[in-house]
């Protein structure tokens, strides 16, 4: 393809292609600059100042001339989506409404605060508001009292929506507003529900004419079609803005296909390089059943989905690409590779950068996603960053994730972390590996003025097992917090059973390694086992997985010999995890007794179930090449302080270019 820009208005399909010896490839001529845009642009140049009807209203004005307004009807955009309700298990899972990037980087709807949070006035314990989070539980609304009376002077309350969240503090609750009773400060939702839990409420509210007041946000006027938009400071005058824009899938048949620029079905031998795609309400590119396919020095920006989701696939290599402003995961592979025999997908994600994604669906959604039965995958010098939930997912089988970067990630959520997973219920999954990494400031974000808890930079959820964690680096996870320390950050957590942490260096973390498992005395239950039949693991069936496992043992058996006496090893009795020959040095704060004194191996938990050896604790630069700059490589001499230790060359982390 040529040099430009080429405007898609419905999605582009491939199928059944599968040429052994003619590989499709689609590319730019000779590194030409080449876009395929969904959206519709608009110079920047082409909009004017705002009408003075509108800038009277805004509350907290800007100074003349900063807020700009065009017309979105005279490019010929009268489709401007609808905005709905999102958030994990309560979601519509609605085509994303018409939203606005600048030079590729989505824009801010204009919101009420803008940098922070508030919330609500707690109601008492007893309260009939305190509602169920589920579809059936928020489709009568509630209401709760606040504080504040800011949306007394907003015109349209009906149209603003809630964003933050009203119950778990690790799910994202997006609501509509219904109205507000300025007598009694009560907010009032046409749907939604306050749920008890730990920490209290917060939340913004958006889509508010009257509070675009800060650079990059926008507000689009849906009767009149107008756009207003205050441009970031020092904006270049030829920058370009894009109105993302549907592309719907015709004719595909009896199944339904999401919305996305490019669908690919059982597809083989395809390869897109150095691309730009831009501008979609849904995804970039999804699929089924596909194989050697490739995306080669592409960038993906301004979608309200997904960058790209691809599933039942093999043999996928992203490389060399950025992932950006995108509504949900950057990249997600789900039942990827043979998962009954242990076949490998050899799915590869090396060297892209990944950033700015889940900005609409928040939680749950990552830079990249390694979905259910994803076997063999690889993610390689990654760099993930700005992500307000976590910065990756993954479960299955033998995966490896090494040499990436990640930072700036659960940046807007609590008990959640940079690199997660949920895999108890499925303990044949073993062999993943997690080394060379490098993860830093993480758990350092405040909501409505109360600091974060609970979060890691890596953590196997509800006691997960068999996770390998060896030669990463940890910096600057937590703040340190009161006195005491921050409640629950810090690098890993892993209280299942046969999880390896060993050669990783911890600097400036609020704890290294947790295991809050409490030892007990071995005894057995009435069936004569650990695990009784009627019991349950993460909510399933101990029953129902003793029956699986067994089908599974003669295939996972082979690799992890451990699985056939798992039922023997419960994570509470059993000393098979192992925290051996790590750094932890804290220099800027102490190591956290916020929930404890922490042991002489420097990790917090039972030492009757942790086999800790070999770790070396200190308070002392034990010789980085400059602390001071962040430079945490070690001289040869402080390496050898700890058995096996890698220097931890700063320039083998994320993107390697």
């Amino acid at each position: 393809m040529r040099g430009g820009v080429y405007h898609v208005s419905n999605t582009i399909k491939i199928s059944d292609s599968y040429n052994e010896y003619a590989p499709l490839r689609i590319c730019a001529y000779r590194n030409e600059d080449v876009t395929i845009n969904a959206g519709i642009d608009i110079p920047l140049s082409a909009m004017v100042a705002a009408n003075a009807d509108f800038i009277n209203a805004v509350i907290n004005k800007p100074a003349s001339g900063k807020i700009l307004q065009y017309n979105l009807r005279d490019a010929g955009i009268d489709d401007y989506g609808e905005i709905s309700l999102r958030g994990f298990l309560i979601s519509d899972e609605k085509e994303a409404q018409a939203e606005l990037s600048l030079n590729g980087q989505m824009q801010q709807l204009a919101r009420w605060p803008n940098d922070d949070y508030t919330g609500l006035i707690k109601p008492a314990d007893n309260s009939d508001e305190y509602g169920k989070r589920s579809k059936a539980g928020i489709a009568n609304g509630c209401s709760f009292r606040v504080d504040f009376d800011r949306p007394s002077r907003w015109s349209k309350p009906e149209d603003v929506w809630l964003a933050g969240t009203l119950g778990p503090n690790y799910n994202f609750d997006y609501y509509p507003v219904s109205r507000f009773d300025a007598e009694e400060k009560r907010v009032y939702l046409s749907r939604g529900a306050l749920q008890k839990y730990y920490t209290e409420p917060y939340y913004r509210f958006e889509n508010i004419p009257e509070e675009l007041d800060a650079p990059g946000e926008y507000y689009i006027d849906r009767q009149s079609g107008m756009l207003y938009f205050y441009p970031p400071e020092n904006t270049p005058e030829n920058s370009v803005l894009t109105i993302t824009m549907s592309t719907p899938t015709l004719d595909y048949g009896a199944g339904k296909a999401p919305n996305s620029m490019f669908r690919l079905d059982n597809c083989k031998n395809i390869s897109f390089e150095n691309l730009t795609f831009k501008g979609g309400r849904g995804s970039a590119v999804t699929g089924r059943y596909n194989d050697r396919i490739q995306f080669i020095n592409c960038d993906i920006n301004s979608f309200g989905e997904h960058g790209m989701r691809l599933d039942y696939s093999t043999n996928i290599t992203v490389k060399d690409c950025r992932v950006h402003d995108v509504g949900q995961d950057g990249m997600q592979f789900t039942n990827c590779g043979d998962y009954a025999n242990l076949i490998p997908n050899n799915i590869l994600v090396q060297n892209n950068e990944i950033y700015n994604f889940a900005r609409l669906e928040r939680d749950y959604k990552a830079g990249i996603n390694f979905g259910y039965r994803s076997v063999g995958a690889t993610a390689a010098h990654n760099h993930i960053y700005n992500g307000p939930h976590t910065g990756m997912i993954f479960y299955g089988v033998n995966n490896s994730i090494y040499g990436n970067e990640f930072n700036n990630l659960v940046t807007e959520f609590n008990d959640m972390d940079a690199l997660y997973t949920n895999n108890s219920n499925y303990p044949w999954e073993r062999g993943n590996k997690i080394y060379g990494n490098y993860f830093h400031d993480i758990g350092r974000s405040s909501m409505n003025g109360r600091h974060q808890v609970n979060v890691r930079a890596i953590r196997t959820d509800n006691k997960g097992c068999g996770l390998n964690i060896y030669e990463n680096l940890f910096y600057r996870i937590g703040d340190g917090g009161t006195g005491r320390g921050n409640n629950g950050i810090g690098g890993i957590t892993a209280e299942g059973t046969r999880n390896k942490i060993y050669n990783n260096l911890f600097v400036d973390c609020n704890e290294a390694y947790t295991n809050t498992q409490k030892y007990i005395e071995i005894a057995e239950a009435e069936d004569g086992t650990l695990y009784p039949n009627t019991g349950t693991i993460n909510g399933a069936s101990v029953a129902d997985l003793k029956k699986e496992m067994q089908a599974r043992l003669p295939v996972y058996g082979k690799q992890f010999p451990e699985l056939y006496s798992f039922f023997n090893e419960h994570p509470n009795m059993s000393k098979t995890n192992e925290f051996k020959n790590n750094m932890i040095i804290n220099r800027a704060f102490p190591l956290s007794i916020y929930n404890g004194e922490q042991n002489k191996e420097g990790f917090r938990g039972s030492e009757m179930l942790v086999d800790a050896s070999g770790n070396f604790v200190g308070t002392e630069d034990p010789g980085f090449i400059s602390y001071s700059d962040g430079n945490l490589e070690l001289s040869p001499e402080a390496a050898a302080k700890v058995e096996g230790l890698p220097n931890f060359d700063m320039s083998s982390f994320g993107v390697i270019k």
